[in-house]
């Protein structure tokens, strides 16, 4: 998980005027989204736009993901297709409503066809895509992550996304990526003004174990690589485990430094 994009930016694909105000923010990655963001008669214009963005993406920093449309539908199809065949493609394509293993083996095979080198992600936001959490982090080695979706999750179980307490979701997706060597990213915060719910929802979806979490608004970038950078005390804390147990063992101010403490440094460093 070296490297890996903590604070993702979602930006709607049909305001390409958007776009290079998200790469010039704080976020580690962008997500452009032709799915939920954008209305059906706007979805041919908003991937158009995505192509050219990608196509001149030279001076963007950030990793680049594009959330397609349901592979359900033809417009997802089109969308994955037209994605593939760039030769500057994303980084990362997130498919939406991911509960079906064979769908993200299926997008891994036309990656694979076309020669793209993009990884995929896979946005568990339903019911049956939690209680299906394992099966769709081992569908494909092309999947690199999971991202949880609190607001369709929310409207499944009938419920308001600001009343639902989602901690069944959220251990379920965090433990299914971890079994599987992957990364788990937190769904959203959905209130942009409300800076102190969010620094709780930061420092809880952290607590459970999540890799970074995704934002829907720029102000909102600061909280969340915050939340999710290791302090330096953290840092020298692990630098202090590895050069105290090169091994895999040793011993750190008395006491036994052991693989399970390695391995947390290694994630910190």
């Amino acid at each position: 998980m070296t490297m890996l994009p903590r604070a993702w930016l979602f930006t709607p694909a049909s305001r390409p005027d958007r776009f290079n105000k998200a790469a010039a923010s704080q976020a580690d990655a962008l997500i452009l989204d032709l799915e939920d963001a954008v209305a059906e008669e706007h979805k041919e214009a908003a991937r158009q736009s995505v192509v050219a963005f990608l196509k001149n993406r030279r001076d963007v920093q950030q990793k680049i993901a594009v959330r397609i449309n349901p592979l359900q539908r033809v417009i997802g199809l089109e969308d994955l297709a037209t994605l593939a065949r760039l030769v500057d493609g994303p980084d990362y394509i997130l498919i939406p409503k991911a509960e079906e293993p064979a769908e993200l083996a299926l997008a891994a095979h036309i990656l694979n066809d076309a020669g793209s080198p993009a990884n995929l992600m896979a946005l568990v936001e339903s019911a049956r895509g939690v209680a299906r959490a394992m099966e769709v982090a081992q569908a494909t080695p092309r999947l690199a992550l999971l991202m949880f979706g609190a607001a369709d999750y929310a409207a499944d179980l009938g419920m308001q996304v600001g009343a639902l307490q989602p901690d069944f979701a959220r251990a379920a997706i965090v433990n299914a990526a971890a079994a599987c060597g992957i990364a788990a990213i937190d769904s959203p915060f959905f209130e942009i003004d409300n800076p102190e719910k969010l620094s709780a929802a930061c420092v809880s979806g952290r607590s459970f174990g999540f890799y970074g979490k995704a934002a829907i608004h720029p102000a909102q970038l600061n909280a969340i690589i915050a939340a999710f950078s290791p302090t330096e005390e953290q840092r020298v804390l692990a630098r202090r485990i590895l050069d105290a147990a090169p091994d895999g063992v040793g011993v750190l101010d008395g006491k036994m430094v052991d693989i399970a403490m390695v391995r947390w440094a290694l994630r910190i460093v």
